[in-house]
């Protein structure tokens, strides 16, 4: 730790806050690539790996790295943690198995949700998470030189976790893992991270929290062969299905009688594991439901909430519909 704490205060000696002078955090989290909205157009699944990283043009969230740690955030960790693993270790046939050996991690606090299988690209400016990203990135092309911590265990790895973390600073317990993708460098020191969600933990133990939060946590194993179960894969079409009439009825009503009718998304014939935290990603509007579905321990109970949600979104595109015909208002 004192090593990383020198290497922040030598980049904050040189003057590198300035390029994060217009916002606290020091990480912002830019559009995602590949996550579709309601609006999903055909052909993006979750994320193109390789895409090239290019400078973005939308921010969506910023947020201060321990604000909740202010307020006793370790307490609420562990508590969360708790509950979730005597939930999961409940639930017979959910296809998770919680791993019971214990990884440390650095761990971002962050105002939005990083679901698997999906891409995570992040602005990096304050010198701390310069600092760590050096290090973490440490061995590739590309990276600004003498800021690595080499006595760090996570020099190279690629690998950090990231939690979310709500408007009066609670962090979740459960979070996932990213994995760096691609990097790119900017003059003035500034990163650009592409980043995979590759899977999902919680938190046992808060190690340090300064200058960054670290973390031990076990992880949740997705067990992916509940796949060619016949009934979740029934479950998964009716999912589909009820998703495909909100997202025609919510286009019609939007764009009138005789609008073309939207494309089918190739993601809705990922298997049930996937499709499900595609799904989920559908959200970032509603970072507390995708958290909530991040929590979910199954496959299966992942499925049955996103039903739930585009039947009641159907229904809801109905009231309207059925009061726009009634009074032929456009506002309905």
């Amino acid at each position: 730790a004192e090593s990383g704490i020198g290497k922040v205060k030598e980049v904050r000696r040189a003057g590198a806050t300035r390029a994060s002078g217009r916002m606290s955090g020091g990480v912002q989290v830019l559009a995602r690539r590949g996550h579709c909205c309601a609006k999903a157009k055909a052909g993006a699944r979750g994320g193109r790996r390789g895409a090239p990283i290019r400078e973005p043009t939308t921010t969506t969230v910023k947020v201060g790295a321990s604000s909740s740690l202010r307020r006793g955030g370790q307490q609420q960790l562990l508590g969360r943690a708790q509950g979730l693993r005597c939930k999961a270790s409940e639930e017979e046939g959910s296809g998770v198995s919680i791993n019971a050996e214990s990884r440390t991690l650095p761990v971002f606090p962050l105002g939005v949700v990083a679901v698997p299988f999906s891409q995570v690209p992040l602005h990096i400016f304050e010198a701390r998470y310069r600092v760590l990203f050096s290090t973490l990135l440490h061995g590739e092309s590309g990276i600004e030189e003498g800021l690595a911590d080499e006595d760090s265990p996570f020099l190279g790895t690629k690998e950090f976790g990231m939690c979310f973390v709500d408007k009066e600073g609670n962090i979740a317990s459960v979070g996932s893992l990213l994995s760096i993708e691609s990097h790119k460098l900017l003059e003035d020191g500034r990163l650009y991270i592409q980043n995979n969600a590759v899977k999902r933990f919680q938190v046992t133990e808060v190690v340090e929290q300064s200058p960054v939060l670290i973390c031990k946590v076990s992880f949740l194993e997705d067990d992916l062969g509940v796949d060619s179960d016949p009934s979740l894969k029934e479950l998964s079409a009716e999912v589909t299905d009820i998703f495909q009439k909100a997202l025609a009825l919510g286009s019609t009503l939007e764009k009138g009688e005789g609008a073309p009718t939207p494309p089918e998304p190739e993601q809705l014939s990922l298997p049930p594991t996937e499709l499900s935290y595609w799904l989920a990603s559908l959200f970032p509007q509603d970072p507390q439901e995708q958290q909530l579905m991040l929590q979910i321990v199954s496959c299966k109970g992942r499925l049955e909430r996103l039903k739930e949600i585009f039947e009641s979104t159907y229904n809801y595109h109905l009231a309207r519909s059925s009061l726009k015909n009634a009074f032929g208002s456009e506002e309905a």
